[in-house]
């Protein structure tokens, strides 16, 4: 049993190891490429966690091979255009001007009804409003809405804008994030004498705190 769990352990950390090697956009755009080798990487390390008697080299080269086949060609693809179309499908118009193109819908796959979901998704109620929706190499749908349903910008209103950054999470759970208070260019004594100032006078009443680079506070206390 003891054998089993040190095994198991060795290869969780390899794959995560291989996982961080792949990078994080796989990880959220998976490619059919990226898919496959996922696959084969399950089933790779199924057996000689179960199985004491099949080395753990057996694991590491397949693994290894994969992943260099996979950076390789991923490189291969970014210099030649061929490749990244044999590798990847190439982004496909499924609304074009407000006309839904059914042909690609049929060389897609993708009906109707999924598409009208994917519209609402987006925040369009109606698929009429739709100007460009647009089947992303990562099987993701962009929607570009028609002029008239646009948002109008800040610009466009002429008002007045101040770029307040993000907002920093400089408490979490009762507990000072002091990576989030030095971007937020604070201390932890600021921290405290804000809470202080908002009748706050322990850490462990608030949930979350967050501030912004134009200095707007949020603060969430904890539920009594």
């Amino acid at each position: 049993m003891s054998t089993i769990l040190i095994r198991t352990l060795i290869v969780y950390a390899f794959l995560i190891i291989a996982m961080r090697i792949m990078g994080k956009r796989q990880l959220g755009e998976i490619q059919v490429s990226e898919f496959v080798i996922t696959l084969l990487i399950s089933e790779l390390v199924t057996y000689p966690v179960m199985d004491g008697d099949i080395p753990m080299v057996y694991v590491a080269v397949p693994i290894i091979t994969l992943l260099s086949a996979e950076v390789i060609a991923t490189y291969i693809s970014t210099k030649s255009k061929r490749a990244q179309s044999l590798l990847g499908s190439p982004p496909c118009i499924l609304i074009e001007k407000g006309e839904i193109k059914q042909g690609n819908l049929k060389n897609v796959r993708f009906t109707l009804n999924e598409l009208i979901s994917e519209v609402r998704l987006k925040g369009y109620a109606d698929i009429t409003e739709v100007d460009y929706a647009i089947l992303e190499s990562n099987g993701k749908l962009s929607v570009i809405p028609k002029p008239e349903y646009k948002n109008p910008t800040v610009s466009q209103l002429n008002l007045p804008y101040i770029n307040s950054g993000i907002a920093h999470p400089v408490v979490i759970n009762g507990e000072i994030n002091s990576r989030s208070v030095a971007l937020a260019g604070k201390t932890s004594e600021w921290v405290l004498r804000t809470l202080s100032a908002q009748g706050f006078d322990s850490l462990d009443n608030i949930c979350l705190m967050l501030v912004d680079n134009s200095d707007k506070i949020f603060i969430q206390p904890v539920d009594k």
